[in-house]
């Protein structure tokens, strides 16, 4: 346990100065409005010394359901109460936009609404926060899952994991992404509390945007849950943008996590931390689901699997030298994308047959090229659990098309107007696991699952049950999820292929998007 010290946060702070605080390079204020009670926000300074290892950053914002002085206490130990909890007279209850992003009531909200408009040529923005809450640990998974809500332009924003909230990340549920404090080790009176996270969200440059950000207890108005918004982190210049990996047993993979990443010219970017931890090159992590990443001098990170097959997640942070500014990625470790045994495709000659029937050489009907030859054909058997579990899809669900079960990483071809206006594309690949809304696309686990892969010369949309989904994709998912002897395999099939990093093969038939750019298509009721 470590000793309380009052963090300072001044609750006069008005709206245009809280939005002021977290709005940094590439964007400009335009307005703000403040709702909740006024004793539940502020802004704080001092965090480095006062809470380290709990604020996002020094200085920021701090929105919580109770009293926001009440995040630490000012002498004795910390976390001196297992229950934090307040009724705030003032806060919002029942906001029809909390209420509908948990689908249940929400009580003491309160919440940040900022008009802002981005710099021409800044198409997306970053938010960095922490999420802290004392439903921790007693009631994750259960009806009191007091959350994070953020929306732009009235549309709801999610992690590439989901939701923050108490049910979605904790010790159980991305686990590397929370902090336990029930042992009083750090000064704070929350009982949990996530690292810092961080999304990334489409704007339109050049006109004015909104941002809604906050929190609120769900279910009841009891137990207090905060975020807190690092200053200068609404910000459009420097962005980590999320990175997938695949990894299997002890394999040793490499992520070149800065590939992705947006920095303005003449930017020195470095990686600062990884999963919350201060590092320097040469130094490594090892995460709390067992897997070790160590920073290496090329920027790039070295991820080690401790001999089990898990998804998981782990961030990094990054600093441009130049300016000073921060963001955060996440780097999503997963499963190889795949269809299920059983699964019907369609063949150039009309004729369906079941996906583990078909052998090299046989011409499969394509959406773009016609009557394709397949080059090659893998399976794999696992246990149908957690995430690994396949993705049910009813019939009819995105067209005209029967049932059928994907692996959650297998993307869909879907054709919209939305996709058109927000990413400039009318089709889009979509991971089935970004389509999951718990009726007509959901997860399915229990007893074993076989997936299998189909490999073309060039990637390719294919028809499963009638429905326009991917073909195998080769890239770092080659030698992190398969056998030696099967990466060898494609490789004299495709001798030009470099299976770290996938070059070499053909690019992805249509753009895929990112689980929060999914996230955003779903949100407007076009995808599902």
């Amino acid at each position: 346990m470590v000793a309380a010290s009052e963090l300072s946060i001044n609750t006069n702070a008005s709206a245009i100065n809280m939005a002021q605080t977290i709005l940094g390079d590439g964007v400009t204020v335009n307005g703000a409005s403040y709702s909740g009670d006024n004793r539940s926000s502020g802004t704080f300074s001092g965090g480095d010394n006062t809470s380290p290892g709990v604020t996002p950053s020094d200085t920021g914002v701090i929105l919580s359901t109770g009293r926001a002085t009440d995040f630490t206490n000012s002498s004795g130990q910390s976390n001196q109460s297992n229950g934090k909890s307040s009724n705030m007279r003032n806060g919002i209850d029942r906001d029809d936009d909390f209420d509908d992003l948990v689908g249940t009531r929400t009580y003491d909200a309160s919440f940040l609404e900022i008009d802002f408009t981005p710099d021409a040529g800044v198409e997306y923005i970053s938010i960095q926060f922490v999420f802290a809450s004392d439903e921790y640990p007693e009631y994750i998974n259960s009806i009191y899952n007091d959350a994070v809500g953020i929306w732009v332009d009235g549309n709801p924003v999610d992690l590439s994991i989901g939701t923050s909230s108490v049910g979605n990340v904790n010790g159980t549920d991305n686990q590397n992404l929370y902090n336990d404090n029930t042992g009083d080790q750090y000064n704070t009176e929350m009982d949990g509390f996530t690292v810092t996270l961080s999304v990334k969200i489409p704007v339109i440059p050049g006109q004015v945007n909104s941002l809604k950000i906050g929190v609120a207890d769900v279910s009841d108005s009891s137990y207090d849950s905060s975020i807190l918004i690092a200053a200068g982190s609404v910000q459009g210049e420097v962005l980590a943008f999320d990175d997938e990996i695949k990894l299997l047993g002890n394999d040793t993979r490499i992520a070149h996590v800065l590939d992705n990443d947006q920095t303005p010219s003449g930017a020195v970017v470095t990686i600062t931390h990884i999963n919350g931890i201060a590092v320097n090159v040469g130094d490594t992590v090892t995460l709390p689901t067992g897997q070790t990443v160590t920073l290496n001098a090329d920027g790039t990170l070295t991820v080690v699997g401790d001999g089990s097959d898990e998804d998981f997640s782990f961030t990094y942070a990054i600093e441009d030298s130049v300016s000073g500014t921060t963001d955060t990625g996440m780097v999503t470790v997963g499963a190889v994308p795949c269809f299920v045994s059983g699964t019907l495709i369609e063949l150039a000659d009309g004729r369906r047959v079941p996906v583990e029937s078909l052998t090299a050489g046989d011409m499969v009907q394509t959406h773009d090229n016609g009557a394709q030859p397949l080059r090659w054909i893998g399976r794999r058997k696992v246990a149908a659990e957690g995430k690994f579990a396949p993705i049910q899809i009813v019939a009819n669900t995105f067209g005209t098309h029967g049932a059928l079960l994907l692996s959650p990483q297998h993307r869909i071809l879907i054709r919209d107007v939305l996709a058109d206006l927000l990413f400039g594309e009318a089709e889009v690949l979509v991971a089935a696991k970004d389509l999951v809304n718990d009726s007509t696309v959901r997860r399915v686990e229990g007893g074993d699952v076989e997936y299998v892969h189909i490999l073309f010369d060039e990637h390719q949309v294919v028809y499963s049950e009638g429905l326009a989904t991917e073909s195998f994709l080769p890239g770092p998912q080659v030698t992190s999820m398969m056998e030696r002897d099967v990466v060898d395999e494609i490789c004299a099939l495709f001798p030009e292929l470099n299976p770290d990093t996938g070059e070499g093969y053909s690019p992805a038939a249509r753009r895929t998007l990112r689980s929060y750019e999914a996230q955003l298509l779903v949100a407007q009721g076009q995808a599902a």
